[in-house]
C-alpha cells in the first residue's frame, strides 16, 4: 500500500512537472511584439543644420531627450557639447534656441571632469526642476603633455556626472561635480583606447525609483558592456548605484579624490551590445523597449549598419536583438555613402508621461542624419524623424 501511494505520488509529481514545462514552453512561445517603419512613412526633418544652426558646430550629436516644462512647452536636447535647447509646442515643432543651457569649462585638469559635456538624459517631476545626467569627455590630446598618443580616440577618458536646472532647462548647473559613473582609474591609465563610462540612456521611473543604462569600455577589473544604474532619490546625484550582479551597491568612486581600492565593478547586462539610444515603456504590453544604433555586422550580412531593438519586462533581462531598419551608420566604411545615421531614439508625441517615458502603438524614430563628403562626416547634420509602429506578432 505504501508503495502504491509512493508510485501515485511520483506519477502526480511527474504530471505536474510536465504541465509546468508545457506552461513554460507556451509562455516562451507566446506572441511578442515587433517594431517596424509605418508603411508609407517618409523621413521628416525636425531641425535643419543648414537653416537653423547657431554656429558651424551646432548640431545634433546625442539622442533626443525631451520633457514638458511647467509652461506646457516641450523642451528637448540633442545637442553638441555647447548644449542648446530645442523648444516648441510639441515634438514635431521644436526649434533651435541659440541660448546655451550648459557648457563645460574646457578644463585641462581631468579631476574637474569639465572638459566637454553633453546633456545626455533629463527627468522632471514638475517641469521646472530638471535633473540631468551629463556625458563628460576628457580629450587629453587637446591638453599639452596629458597623453602619450596624438589621436583623439587613444586619449579619450569619459565619466558621467549630474546637473540640475531650476528654470525648466534653460540653464543647468553641475557644480560641484557629482560623479554618477566613473572608471576606478585616472585618465592617464590605459591610454591607447577610449576608456570610462559613456552615453547614458534616458531616465525611466519604475516603482518609485529611477533607472538609466550606461555603457562602459571596461578595464582595470571592470568588464565592458552596459550596466544598469538606479537612484532612489532623483534630486540627490549621490544616490545613483549600479547593479553588481545581485543588488544595486556600486557607487562611483572618484579616482582623483578617493581610495580606488574601495571601487567595485558593475555587472554588464547580457544581450545589450553598446550604448542605448533610448528606453521607453510600451503601454499595451508593459514591456520596455531599448533602441540601438549599430555598425556593420558581417555575421548578419549587414555592411553599413542598422537600428536594432530589444524588449524587457524588468530592465534587467533583455530579448535577443531584432532589426528595425538597415542603413549606413556613423561606423560605415563605405565611401560611396551620401548620408549616415546615428543616435536613434524612440519618442511618442502623445505620451502622457511628462518625460516621454511611454509609447503607444505609434511613435517616432528620431535620428541624426549626417551628410558624407569625401568619405568624411562633418558638421552638416540634421535631426530627423520617421514614424514607426509597434505590432503584435501572430503565433
Amino acid at each position: 500500500m505504501m508503495l502504491q501511494h509512493r508510485t501515485l505520488a511520483m506519477r502526480l509529481a511527474a504530471a505536474l512537472l510536465l504541465l509546468a514545462s508545457s506552461a513554460a514552453t507556451a509562455t516562451s512561445q507566446a506572441p511578442g511584439y515587433r517594431v517596424e517603419i509605418e508603411p508609407g512613412a517618409q523621413e521628416e526633418t525636425v531641425v535643419s543644420w543648414a537653416r537653423e544652426r547657431c554656429e558651424e558646430w551646432d548640431l545634433p550629436d546625442a539622442p533626443l531627450r525631451a520633457f514638458r516644462d511647467d509652461k506646457g512647452e516641450v523642451v528637448a536636447f540633442a545637442s553638441h557639447y555647447r548644449n542648446r535647447p530645442l523648444i516648441g509646442s510639441d515634438l514635431g515643432s521644436i526649434r533651435k534656441s541659440c541660448s546655451v543651457s550648459f557648457q563645460a569649462k574646457n578644463s585641462p585638469d581631468p579631476s574637474e571632469f569639465s572638459d566637454m559635456s553633453w546633456i545626455a538624459a533629463t527627468w522632471t517631476r514638475n517641469g521646472r526642476d530638471i535633473y540631468a545626467l551629463l556625458h563628460d569627455e576628457y580629450h587629453a590630446d587637446r591638453h599639452a603633455g596629458a597623453c602619450r598618443f596624438k589621436d583623439g580616440m587613444s586619449c579619450w577618458y569619459n565619466v558621467v556626472t549630474a546637473a540640475h536646472s531650476g528654470d525648466g532647462g534653460r540653464s543647468f548647473s553641475a557644480e560641484p561635480r557629482q560623479l554618477v559613473a566613473a572608471p576606478a582609474f585616472k585618465q592617464d591609465v590605459g591610454q591607447g583606447r577610449h576608456r570610462g563610462f559613456f552615453n547614458p540612456s534616458n531616465i525611466i521611473e519604475r516603482d518609485g525609483a529611477w533607472y538609466a543604462l550606461i555603457a562602459t569600455t571596461g578595464g582595470e577589473g571592470q568588464k565592458g558592456g552596459v550596466c544598469l544604474f538606479r537612484s532612489t532619490k532623483i534630486d540627490d546625484p549621490t544616490a545613483w548605484r549600479a547593479f553588481d550582479g545581485s543588488d544595486y551597491t556600486v557607487r562611483a568612486v572618484d579616482p582623483y579624490r578617493e581610495d580606488t581600492s574601495q571601487a567595485k565593478p558593475c555587472q554588464p547586462l547580457k544581450v545589450l551590445p553598446t550604448t542605448v539610444g533610448s528606453i521607453t515603456k510600451h503601454e499595451a504590453s508593459g514591456l520596455y523597449l531599448a533602441l540601438f544604433h549599430l555598425g556593420p555586422d558581417a555575421s548578419q550580412g549587414i555592411a553599413g549598419g542598422r537600428v536594432a531593438y530589444s524588449w524587457s519586462s524588468d530592465l534587467m533581462r533583455w530579448s535577443p536583438l531584432q532589426t528595425l531598419v538597415v542603413h549606413p551608420t556613423m561606423w560605415s566604411k563605405n565611401c560611396a555613402d551620401r548620408t549616415r545615421y546615428a543616435y536613434g531614439s524612440i519618442a511618442d508625441p502623445a505620451s502622457p508621461s511628462r518625460n516621454f517615458e511611454t509609447t503607444g502603438d505609434e511613435a517616432f524614430l528620431f535620428m541624426t542624419k549626417m551628410r558624407v563628403t569625401g568619405c568624411k562626416v562633418g558638421p552638416d547634420r540634421d535631426l530627423v524623424r520617421i514614424k514607426v509602429r509597434i505590432v503584435k506578432d501572430t503565433p
